[in-house]
């Protein structure tokens, strides 16, 4: 029994230096700048708004784990997050093919005329945003087994617990008329779960993510969008806004 001690005094070392740890995930630009958000947004905005699209997200990592699905899921995660600024007026582009559909349902004679979607009504976006992943880690844990013996079951069982995820993402805001680029940023998000023993330190987030949802990599990617957000905020141009 004695000889356990050692072994469970180093585990509950561990254990404090885990739980000590910051789990929030965290996001910060590598390129650009401007003021945060919360020094844009220091009033309620309530005035013009800009035009914007969102395109869907590329790949520029080259390791084959990219999927439309997850092209989409950010591409909608950061137009919901313009959205909610209330700066923005977001035209929906993933689903356009389907709005058509209506539209041309319409104009076939089969639906109500009064109820009919017009043709020919689409408003347009002046602002683009596109968005490429340039870096991916979706997730790696440590290993103590180096170690050898007892301490080295400890040490691969508590590190082999924590997660880590790193994204880092190019953002691209495009004027539309011109094609002509506006403002252009990097962003990265990590984000790292702890568990001990079966016992998870961090919440999970549900979304768009395919595989990754629910894990690290998507917390990472959310806070990184959220960045991004604050950048796009910050940098347009206020000749941009000007629709009621």
């Amino acid at each position: 029994m004695r000889r356990a001690y050692p072994a469970f005094i180093i585990l509950c070392i561990l254990a404090a230096v885990v739980w000590s740890c910051q789990t929030t995930p965290t996001a910060k630009v590598t390129s650009g700048g401007g003021p945060s958000i919360a020094q844009a947004q220091q009033e309620a905005y309530n005035g013009p708004k800009a035009r914007i699209a969102v395109a869907q997200f590329k790949d520029k990592t080259g390791k084959g784990w990219w999927s439309g699905q997850i092209g989409d899921g950010m591409a909608d995660m950061l137009a919901t997050s313009l959205f909610n600024t209330n700066r923005y007026i977001v035209l929906e582009r993933h689903i356009l093919g389907d709005v058509l559909a209506e539209q041309d349902l319409g104009a076939s004679g089969r639906v109500k005329k009064q109820t009919a979607a017009p043709i020919g009504q689409l408003e347009g976006a002046e602002l683009l945003i596109t968005g490429a992943v340039t870096e991916f880690e979706p997730g790696t844990s440590g290993v103590g087994g180096d170690l050898g013996g007892t301490v080295g079951k400890v040490f691969g069982g508590v590190l082999g617990g924590i997660k880590k995820a790193h994204i880092a993402i190019d953002v691209r805001v495009v004027d539309t008329r011109t094609s002509r680029l506006v403002a252009a940023t990097s962003v990265e998000g990590e984000a790292t779960n702890y568990n001990l023993g079966g016992l998870a330190i961090g919440s999970d987030v549900g979304g768009s993510l395919g595989g990754y949802s629910k894990t690290p990599m998507e917390k990472a990617v959310r806070v990184a969008l959220g960045e991004a957000v604050n950048f796009i905020v910050s940098q347009t141009p206020q000749t941009y806004y000007h629709f009621k």
